[in-house]
């Protein structure tokens, strides 16, 4: 048995989650950092598999992937296929590293899962990440104003969960568009 699935400690909602998966996959492991040689102990056949996976949907080795931010669970089958799950309960929302993890591994397979104890109410698929909107817990709102003016430009402050989601830096600039009289779209693109 991988050492760090002895000790972990799971919340009510990951502990469903994780029922869930465990019903719908062969192996349900609990990521932390630098977990990547137990797994390659347990599972070296697999790992490989795995890792040629993950090399073929978003470009990056394995030896990266198991850092500060990974999602709270991997399941894999004996083929090698594989998703990353991170869950969320009630108010709870994607830290900073959780974030850059996400974007840095977009091709990687992940979701995010927004539970209840008994229920999962919300099923994120990262590759629409950018779209979804998280409500930052440190008091950030999604409220903007302009802080300046510059010719014919207008510069706003965004908030920092805003931005990256988005994958904005601070000198970056976007394009904009009206969906509607109170949707605004940005393309940083």
């Amino acid at each position: 048995m991988i050492p760090f699935e002895k000790e972990a400690s799971l919340t009510a909602s990951e502990e469903y989650a994780q029922e869930i998966l465990e019903s719908n996959w062969k192996h349900v492991v609990r990521t932390t950092p630098g977990m990547l040689e137990d797994l390659e102990q347990k599972y070296p056949k697999l790992c490989d598999l795995i890792s040629q996976n993950i090399l073929e949907d978003a470009g990056k080795r394995i030896d990266n992937i198991f850092r500060t931010g990974v999602p709270d669970f991997l399941v894999f089958s004996d083929k090698g296929d594989y998703k990353f799950v991170e869950v969320k309960s009630g108010e709870d929302g994607l830290r900073h590293t959780q974030l850059d993890w996400l974007r840095e591994f977009e091709g990687i397979k992940a979701e995010i899962w927004f539970t209840e104890k008994r229920e999962v109410e919300k099923q994120l698929d990262t590759d629409n990440i950018s779209a979804y909107t998280f409500q930052d817990r440190k008091g950030e709102s999604s409220s903007s104003h302009i802080t300046s003016e510059k010719d014919s430009n207008l510069f706003i402050e965004l908030p920092k969960t805003l931005a990256s989601i988005i994958g904005l830096s601070k000198e970056d600039s976007f394009d904009w568009r009206l969906k509607s009289k109170d949707e605004l779209i940005l393309d940083s693109k």
